[in-house]
């Protein structure tokens, strides 16, 4: 009887060693695992931080020499370029309950200034007894706009697509934009001195390349073509324009005395005048205040080759050294920006056009802010105001479209007085009591253009 109990309680030790073996095997796997996944952490966070350096490291070479801005906003981080899908942005220190109510009462009130705006439209329709065109048009609406371009005639043809583009949440496309340009360069300003190039010159122009050497081999190659898309001597000209198509995204570059520009780049101890009109200046309007280094650096290869064809002093080789090596900025002005992702065009086009009317606003105050330039709510305005373009010239009435500008300085004129200009971003800003730059920048703050949905035509 004494040899079957101690073999049973021999079994049950063994059986007990046997469980305690397995137990230990199991949390030696499962440390196993625990080490591989905190290695596997440790890595990727390694390796994130060493791609975020690697980018800060790549934006600052990019960025620091050539592009002047106030120094306060080349202090703001993260700097952006066009290859950034995802800019990330600090925590917002609100509630959320808060945020919500801020944005219905926003929502409202940039919905009464809309109106607003709209029964002054139809105001000034009804006063000089012209006809209040309906934005809404037929499939088979068309306009063809005609117009003269380096001594010959040409027309731009805005159909139906094309006028969609104009509703609320839409991109405007390469066609609505070259439209408008042509219209208030030929129409509005008819400014001898102004040249505007076209969009798909400015696409073929730029290149995204990381390096500027593969930019500039990229530049040479469709140098031959770019030559031959411009007669007109741009040297003779005060201002040139460049309409920037950038991966879903507009801005512009002006280009004031090209001639002084190049002067400027071929002598870096060049003496600027106390007289703006004999400076050369390169001035970015951007809506999302993107700093893109590249932008700038490609308008000078193409201007100092221009140059070049003329007076045939450099290499091509050389004209590469002299950009690079040049300490002529590629100016940015803190202005009026887009608070949604569909905008950029339409806040461009407004760039331009106040540029054109008042130039020494911006070039006697480079470094001072200009974020109250226009009230937001004119990008809102202009599609409108466009749309009646587009139906009045394609019926025949000119003489309403070219009331354009005399419809936008009345619209303006309502709105002087600071305490209604742009009021509903005042109102949010004095609430939140932030600075204003990073109320401004600060997607956290933005709600003025919250997204809505379209309207059809």
């Amino acid at each position: 009887m004494i040899k079957p109990k101690k073999k049973q309680q021999q079994n049950k030790m063994e059986q007990l060693i046997q469980n305690k073996r397995l137990e230990h095997l199991e949390l030696l796997n499962q440390l196993e695992k625990l080490e591989i996944q905190q290695s596997t952490k440790e890595m990727q966070i390694i390796q994130t931080i060493t791609q975020q350096q690697k980018k800060e490291h790549d934006i600052e070479i990019i960025a620091a020499p050539q592009l002047v801005s106030p120094k306060w906003l080349m202090n703001l981080k993260p700097t952006m370029t066009y290859e950034c899908d995802v800019v990330t942005q600090e925590e917002s220190e609100l509630d959320q309950i808060v945020k919500h109510q801020l944005k219905e009462k926003i929502q409202k009130q940039k919905e009464m200034q809309q109106q607003a705006y709209l029964e002054l439209i139809n105001e000034l329709d009804l006063q000089s007894k012209h006809h209040a065109y309906d934005e809404k048009v037929k499939e088979d609406f068309k306009c063809t706009y005609q117009f003269m371009s380096q001594r010959k005639q040409v027309s731009i043809d805005i159909k139906y697509y094309d006028f969609l583009k104009l509703n609320p949440q839409n991109y405007v496309n390469d066609t609505i934009i070259n439209f408008f340009l042509r219209f208030i360069e030929n129409d509005i300003f008819k400014n001898k001195s102004l040249f505007i190039y076209n969009t798909y010159f400015c696409t073929r122009l730029l290149s995204f390349h990381a390096e500027y050497k593969q930019i500039y081999t990229q530049y040479l190659q469709n140098n031959q073509m770019l030559q031959r898309w411009t007669k007109d001597n741009i040297f003779m000209k005060q201002y040139i324009l460049f309409p920037l198509h950038l991966r879903e995204h507009w801005a512009v570059i002006f280009v004031v005395n090209p001639l002084q520009v190049c002067e400027q780049l071929c002598n870096n101890n060049y003496q600027l005048s106390t007289d703006v009109n004999k400076n050369g200046y390169l001035i970015y309007f951007d809506s999302l205040l993107i700093q893109d280094q590249r932008i700038g650096i490609q308008i000078k290869f193409y201007l100092m080759h221009v140059y070049n064809l003329e007076h045939k002093r450099y290499s091509d080789d050389q004209i590469y050294e002299i950009v690079m090596r040049s300490t002529v900025p590629v100016h940015q002005p803190i202005v009026p920006r887009q608070t949604n992702l569909v905008d950029c065009g339409l806040y461009m086009l407004e760039y331009v056009e106040r540029f054109l009317m008042n130039p020494y606003q911006i070039l006697n105050n480079l470094e001072q802010d200009h974020l109250k330039w226009f009230p937001k709510v004119m990008i809102f305005i202009k599609r409108i105001l466009i749309k009646k373009i587009l139906n009045a010239l394609s019926s025949g009435q000119k003489d309403y479209a070219i009331r354009y500008q005399e419809n936008c300085r009345m619209i303006d004129q309502q709105f002087t007085d600071s305490n209604q200009y742009d009021y509903i971003d005042e109102q949010l800003l004095e609430q939140l009591q932030v600075p204003r730059l990073q109320f401004h920048l600060s997607e956290d703050y933005n709600y003025y253009y919250d997204v809505s949905p379209s309207v059809g035509v």
